[in-house]
């Protein structure tokens, strides 16, 4: 038992020096907007879904992410229907481009004037992938593929049962397609 608690200790240990000994980017705040598979493909560019993202990363490769995400509002009657991800992030900083991907859970929430609610539960898994372009040391791009099931237990049992052109079709249904602008720190 002993041994075992060393070697888990020495674990911790090299991660939290190693962590340290990056520099690429340990804080990013940017906008992420994101379109469905089908105002994509209409080519209806005014239907978007705008967001915040703010990440913050332990080391080059591992970090954690938070986004607010609009999904409906009525501006007029400051009324918003939100939406809430918080996720983990392995990236691989290659310079020029950063390739990642990201899961966590959702959550739902309603801003209504001086009012807000969110729910304590999480609603829904999500996993995203993409790859930002470093086009200056402090600013990114990037584009982005995000995929939000509410059931992933429901989704799997059910996806499995389906034929090859009701997968397509589901796998589109439940895709954002997204782009990014990141002030990295």
């Amino acid at each position: 038992m002993k041994k075992r608690s060393l070697i888990v200790l020495l674990v911790l240990i090299a991660f939290a020096v190693s962590g340290g000994l990056y520099a690429a980017s340990t804080f990013s705040l940017g906008s992420v907007n994101y379109y469905s598979y089908w105002d994509l493909e209409a080519g209806n560019s005014e239907e978007f879904i705008p967001g915040i993202r703010g990440e913050f990363f332990f080391s080059d490769y591992l970090g954690v992410s938070a986004d607010a995400i609009v999904t409906y509002s009525i501006p007029e009657w400051e009324y918003y229907e939100m939406l809430y991800i918080v996720d983990a992030v392995f990236r691989l900083p290659l310079g020029l481009v950063e390739p990642y991907v990201a899961t966590g859970p959702a959550f739902r929430g309603v801003i209504d004037g001086e009012y807000s609610e969110a729910e304590e539960e999480a609603f829904a898994y999500n996993v995203r992938g993409g790859v930002d372009f470093n086009i200056l040391e402090w600013l990114s791009l990037g584009m982005e593929f995000n995929f939000l099931v509410d059931d992933v237990v429901e989704f799997i049992e059910t996806f499995a049962d389906m034929t090859p052109e009701q997968q397509e079709f589901t796998l589109k249904n439940y895709s954002l397609i997204g782009i990014s602008a990141k002030i990295k720190f």
